[in-house]
């Protein structure tokens, strides 16, 4: 299919009605999921425009994966592959190329006894999805009808593929581990058009590479098998907002939510989002598994009483809650509408299944403008009682500049040893293992293009937001210098990449990489092989030639 550009309505009239229905499509990200020509990021300040490709290739079986594969490597054409779209880095796009559009893709299957090509190991639990397939589909047909957990990302409409070959983290991966961890066996379409099963037994290295290794790099995805774990009971939720009177205040509750954090919360049970913001606001937003409510009370009651019983110097901007929901209706839709409709949002498009819903929470993603973007593994000895202050010390000095958000699903110290031994064995970033927490120091404005008229990123606050966002990421680094970064979720200008997302594992991902893509068939900027290419992947480099 040739590619046509919903925006171009914008160029002929940017005040019409025709330009406004797609920037209000653009706030949903069903609606840019279905579009080959949009992706779920509009740009990056100074890095990347979502520019469509020419061409795209409406996949609906391997078959047609297999010749979409052939027919760029016989006509030395850009290849860009995507399933859900979302890219902050740009991977989901560029111009001038053929896409390999995988939505159509999103068969989801469930096994109560899968076992993996050639494997001798004993029938599990799984399920199999097709590489177009986003996470709040999985979810509905495995937990709300299957009664079952996978472990996949927080945000709904992200692509089980693409997140899965970044690595993936999702609420609960202290105690079930990442995305990649859970993969079984994958299909893949590798550059010479072969249609490979990679699993434990059946080319385990394109199997270690495809768990953590990045999307788009190794072949085309074309189907993912995931192990499904028992459901628990209930999960639950901890958040509260605190305003801190003063610098000093501030300094005080920081100091006792890490205290909090590292004697009581630091295990497989929690996970989730604290926000440090500037002006001295402490934002919890934490999730939680394996505990009942009664026990999630008593292990928040002494820091609650704390700052209810702190005079002046703390007040609650948001009232504490704690509150448990049954498993199974995690991410059910009906249930949701019915307890905490503000929760969701809805795909909007007439026709539309009444399963397409979004978290509230996810909006400012949907066709976002990125002003800058930085993630860093914090290392758990900065937990120990000396290195506290520390540690303390520079979450307040970078506050100072940004909001840092602690993302503490996505460092795996204090979590289950089975969560931790599977991420041994994927090619994510060793960090991981040691980090108790990922530090995200992000800004975003609404759905932006450069040169549409009226449209236009406001390139001064975003210059000034990607200012303050340096100088954040600066202070943690002061404590956290050779943390690395997440993959999926980190700076387009990460300068010594392959040691950031990687770490040791590079050199193993590259010899990888030249084994099964030797041509580099498929480029991803920053993705593993890349260093011999130019940044727009059109031109080998010449000391690569």
């Amino acid at each position: 299919m040739a590619v046509k550009s919903p925006l171009v309505a914008c160029q002929d009239n940017p005040a019409g009605a025709a330009c406004r229905d797609v920037f209000k499509g653009l706030k949903n990200p069903y609606y840019i999921g279905d579009d080959a020509a949009l992706t779920q990021t509009a740009g990056y300040l100074d890095a990347w425009a979502s520019q469509p490709s020419v061409y795209a290739v409406a996949a609906r079986k391997t078959a047609d994966v297999v010749a979409a594969v052939n027919f760029a490597r016989d006509n030395n054409l850009r290849l860009v592959v995507r399933g859900g779209g979302h890219s902050y880095l740009g991977t989901s796009s560029a111009p001038d190329s053929l896409m390999i559009w995988t939505r159509a893709m999103n068969d989801i299957t469930l096994h109560e006894s899968f076992v993996a090509q050639g494997s001798e190991d004993p029938p599990q639990p799984a399920v199999t999805v097709g590489a177009g397939a986003i996470w709040m589909h999985v979810y509905n047909e495995v937990t709300t009808r299957g009664g079952r957990y996978v472990q996949g990302g927080g945000c709904g409409t992200v692509g089980v593929a693409g997140l899965l070959q970044g690595g993936g983290f999702g609420s609960y991966s202290k105690n079930y581990g990442t995305a990649a961890a859970s993969l079984l066996e994958a299909e893949i379409v590798t550059a010479d058009g072969v249609v490979r099963i990679a699993n434990a037994r059946s080319n385990p290295d394109l199997f270690w590479a495809l768990r953590g290794g990045g999307g788009g790099t190794f072949g085309v995805v074309t189907r993912l098998t995931l192990r499904t774990h028992e459901l628990p009971d209930v999960f639950g939720f901890a958040s509260m907002t605190i305003q801190a009177a003063s610098g000093s205040s501030f300094r005080k509750l920081v100091g006792a939510f890490v205290d909090l954090y590292a004697d009581r919360l630091h295990d497989r049970h929690w996970g989730e989002i604290v926000n440090i913001k500037p002006g001295n606001v402490l934002d919890i937003q934490l999730s939680f598994q394996g505990l009942s409510k009664q026990q999630a009370d008593e292990l928040w009651q002494a820091f609650i009483r704390l700052v209810s019983e702190a005079g002046g110097e703390f007040a609650f901007t948001r009232s504490p809650s704690i509150r448990t929901g049954p498993a199974a209706r995690r991410w059910d839709a009906a249930y949701i509408r019915q307890r905490a409709p503000q929760a969701i949002l809805s795909d909007d498009r007439p026709g539309a299944p009444a399963e397409n819903v979004f978290w509230a929470a996810n909006l400012s993603e949907a066709g976002h403008f990125i002003h800058g973007f930085e993630s860093l593994w914090l290392p758990a000895s900065l937990l120990d009682g000396v290195e506290r202050p520390r540690l303390v010390e520079a979450l307040l000095a970078a506050a100072q500049h940004a909001t840092v958000e602690l993302h503490f699903q996505k460092g795996l110290a204090g979590g289950s040893e089975a969560a931790i031994a599977s991420a041994k064995e994927t090619a994510t970033n060793p960090a991981v293992i040691d980090a108790f927490v990922l530090a995200i120091i992000a800004s975003e404005g609404p759905p932006a293009y450069s040169g549409l008229s009226g449209h236009e990123p406001d390139l001064a606050d975003a210059r000034k937001n990607a200012a303050g966002i340096a100088k954040a990421v600066g202070e943690l680094r002061k404590v956290a210098p050779d943390g690395g970064a997440y993959l999926a979720e980190s700076s387009f200008f990460e300068p010594k990449w392959q040691q950031a997302y990687w770490g040791a594992n590079y050199k193993r991902l590259l010899q990888i990489k030249q084994q099964y893509d030797p041509a580099g068939l498929f480029f991803v900027r920053h993705g593993v092989g890349s260093e011999g290419w130019s940044d727009d992947g059109f031109a080998r480099l010449a000391a690569h030639q």
